[in-house]
């Protein structure tokens, strides 16, 4: 199915921050172009990373943790992710979605830090490398014992970086009977926090 994984924000359906983006979305808040992205567990399933990465971690955690060993194996973890390949199908749906348009943050649903990207193309390689980011040795032991990540929908956000807005924030909050931060550029909603979840 075209745009199969990859949907704008109006058509996606999820939790969080893509849950409140869509309320905001909803309530007649100009929200920045939003494409919601779910293709890494099939992009893991697809090419047998689950496998190739628990094998590189052998012997990594045990009683102690080999430091060693785990710095090389997240090093080629994250080798792995980066060399592996979308689906050509997915591939194109995502630049064919995105085409025209720019530039592009890429980051996680309910995270702040986003990559930065100037085409579609850049797009493409910023979601591949903030996959691979999930091997740095900090989030995996973040997550330990867990050795995969939690697959958690990406947001491609034709946007530049956001800063909070306390009015709209306050307003929002009030709108939806629960407190949010909403973060802006350009006039448009980019990125909305919750304790509760997004």
């Amino acid at each position: 199915m075209p745009g199969e994984g990859v949907l704008p924000l109006a058509l996606a359906e999820g939790e969080g921050e893509v849950a409140l983006l869509r309320r905001a979305q909803a309530l007649g808040l100009p929200v920045a172009p939003t494409w919601v992205v779910r293709l890494e567990e099939e992009f893991y399933r697809l090419n047998n990373l689950k496998e190739r990465l628990e094998d590189l971690f052998l012997g990594v955690f045990g009683v102690r943790i080999d430091e060693e060993r785990l710095l090389w194996a997240a090093e080629e973890a994250r080798r792995a992710v980066r060399e592996s390949y979308l689906l050509p199908e997915r591939a194109e749906a995502f630049l064919a979605a995105l085409k025209g348009r720019g530039p592009f943050g890429v980051r996680r649903a309910g995270e702040g830090e986003a990559l930065w990207a100037a085409t579609p193309q850049e797009a493409l390689f910023a979601l591949k490398r903030l996959w691979a980011a999930s091997f740095q040795v900090e989030a995996l032991l973040g997550r330990y014992p867990s050795l995969l990540p939690p697959f958690r929908p990406v947001l491609v956000q034709e946007a530049g970086e956001a800063v909070e807005d306390p009015f709209l924030s306050l307003d929002l909050s009030r709108a939806l009977g629960q407190e949010v931060v909403v973060y802006t550029w350009g006039g448009q909603v980019v990125r909305i926090e919750s304790p509760h979840g997004g």
